[in-house]
């Protein structure tokens, strides 16, 4: 059943397999395999090819007999889509088809108690998305004061940043900070949240996650490498559900895109161009169904004929990259 529950749960399903409208033979990437949702559709759908990327080693085994069965046609590689690039030519393939991105935490690591990610259990300060690097109690204990408050406030944009991070090295001073409910019950006391629409601890943990994994710089990295790596008219599919996370996007596809109507028109000066500019949003039904999607914006756009070489003028802060 619990299998079940993440197949049903893929945010905005059918308008990506509209977009990737999958082909016989070609190579998709889906950067965020989770619970296999997505790619499983994709290989239902087409007798085509799908690599599929993830930095946390436990996906692998949810569905590890189902992926067996399609053999050759699902490669699985363990690793942060940020070196997406190396990922693929490490399979010895030159260029995809399609570059699917599902950013932010997975459900299966939003509801499993033992990871950290959410504040509806109680667990160790963990975080990660893999099994390396600083945990979240790390960060919490060890970090100073302005530095705390800096990645609350930037990552998590939290206006009550310093608040809480004088209230969390307050608190350590007596004991180290240890579970998911001593930190949310600090950030509690901290802030004057009782009639919020939000839980008072949504913005503090989603800042220390952001922050810790370096999602941010990742999403960049796979961007720019996805310039290289994609056939012309091959379809670079994101769905983002935060506003840092989506500015990149946005502002990555502006510099780097154009119109379908100027492509055909002879202009190849741009990396990809767009069929439509607008951001696509989640149905009402598909929210009803799964509230998480509430947050879900869709932007792709489709690989031009010129071939960039990383002669781009590419810059994390220029697409609103941020820094502590």
């Amino acid at each position: 059943m619990e299998q079940e529950s993440f197949l049903h749960k893929s945010i905005m399903l059918d308008e990506v397999i509209s977009i990737l409208n999958p082909s016989e033979n070609e190579i998709y990437v889906d950067c965020t395999l989770g619970a296999g949702g997505h790619t499983r559709q994709i290989l239902k759908t087409s007798k085509c090819n799908v690599i599929g990327i993830d930095r946390d080693p436990s996906t692998f085994l949810l569905n590890k007999e189902e992926y067996i069965s399609y053999g050759k046609r699902l490669s699985l590689v363990e690793g942060k889509f940020g070196d997406l690039e190396n990922h693929i030519t490490t399979l010895g393939i030159e260029k995809v088809d399609a570059i699917f991105f599902d950013l932010g935490v997975s459900s299966m690591q939003l509801d499993n108690a033992d990871r950290g990610f959410s504040f509806r259990f109680d667990a160790p300060l963990d975080m990660r998305m893999g099994n390396d690097g600083q945990t979240a109690f790390e960060i919490v204990n060890k970090y100073k004061e302005a530095d705390l408050a800096n990645i609350i406030f930037r990552y998590g944009e939290e206006r009550q940043s310093r608040k809480i991070a004088h209230r969390i090295v307050e608190h350590r001073k007596q004991k180290k900070i240890e579970t998911t409910f001593e930190l949310s019950e600090i950030i509690k006391s901290a802030t004057n949240k009782k009639y919020s629409k939000i839980h008072p601890s949504t913005k503090t943990f989603q800042g220390l996650r952001i922050f810790l994994n370096d999602e941010l710089k990742e999403l960049y990295k796979a961007l720019v490498a996805s310039e290289n790596l994609l056939n012309e008219n091959g379809r670079l599919i994101v769905i983002a559900f935060h506003s840092l996370e989506d500015r990149i996007v946005k502002n990555f596809l502006r510099f780097n895109s154009i119109s379908e109507k100027r492509y055909k028109l002879g202009e190849s000066s741009h990396s990809f161009f767009y069929k439509n500019k607008r951001v696509s949003k989640p149905s009402d039904d598909e929210i009803k169904n799964n509230p998480r999607a509430r947050s879900a914006r869709l932007r792709y756009a489709y690989k031009t004929a010129i071939n960039t070489n990383s002669k781009s003028d590419h810059s994390y802060y220029k697409y609103g990259g941020i820094d502590v």
